[in-house]
């Protein structure tokens, strides 16, 4: 008898199935940030997940080293540079393969710099917008032949939503995340007709320990982002919170 072929990867739209008996399951977090950053690698390594970071320096590395053990659980760590394409490719194929696979990718970069339309420099909405677009696609570009064949694939992207204070304050984050949100829309077809669900986590508010936005509960979001069976965008808003149409905000 000849060898069995390969599984299909799994259709569009579909919930992630268990992992075959022996295989891995890997998370690449690309741009950690301080405030979830920890306890979503926890979510993740608690399911099973082997875990991954990209970050900008060994400072932000070696605090969520210390998070983690405290959870009992250890992480590959890696230092790049997000609007490198070279680096920011090779990092991430290179952690893939020290996680023995890629399954999950989640791009949590961003830039914010405050000022409106008319205060913000050009070249200062260009840098902007090479970390939270256009870092974006070289993620997304190194990650899915990585991500082919693989049970589960799925891409996660970080799109901050409304708060309190004026969109013109944050002119150049709100463009940048509406690119983000854009740039997510405009892929998702050619991927998932590869197996790949791209999925985008909305946050309506800013995270932290005292609200309105806890932590522990955006890790669950996007742990649940992942594991639905179908959908494509995933909003997350304090209880009570009223839907604002206004461009995004920083979290």
């Amino acid at each position: 008898m000849g060898p069995m072929p390969p599984e299909p990867p799994p259709p569009a739209g579909s919930g992630p199935e268990p992992p075959r008996p022996g295989a891995t399951r890997g998370l690449a977090l690309v741009g950690p940030g301080s405030a979830f950053g920890a306890e979503l690698l926890i979510r993740f390594g608690r399911e099973g997940f082997r875990l991954g970071v990209i970050a900008r320096s060994t400072d932000t590395l070696g605090r969520l080293t210390g998070e983690l053990a405290g959870a009992g659980l250890t992480m590959r760590g890696a230092v790049a540079d997000v609007t490198d394409p070279a680096g920011l490719t090779a990092t991430l194929t290179g952690l893939a393969d020290d996680l023995g696979g890629l399954t999950v990718l989640v791009y949590n970069a961003k830039l914010s710099i405050r000022g409106s339309a008319f205060s913000v420099p050009a070249d200062a909405l260009n840098q902007t917008l090479a970390v939270n677009v256009t870092g974006a696609l070289t993620a997304v570009q190194a990650a899915t032949p990585l991500l082919v064949d693989r049970v589960g694939a799925t891409i996660l992207v970080t799109v901050a939503g409304t708060r309190t204070e004026p969109p013109s304050g944050r002119f150049a984050l709100a463009a940048g995340k509406a690119g983000l949100a854009a740039l997510a829309s405009a892929v998702s077809p050619t991927l998932a007709d590869q197996g790949i669900r791209m999925r985008t986590v909305v946050l309506d508010g800013r995270v932290g320990p005292a609200g309105p936005l806890r932590p522990d509960a955006v890790a669950d979001h996007f742990w649940q982002a992942y594991a639905a069976p179908r959908g494509t965008v995933f909003r997350l808003a304090p209880p009570g919170a009223r839907r604002a149409a206004t461009l995004p905000l920083e979290v």
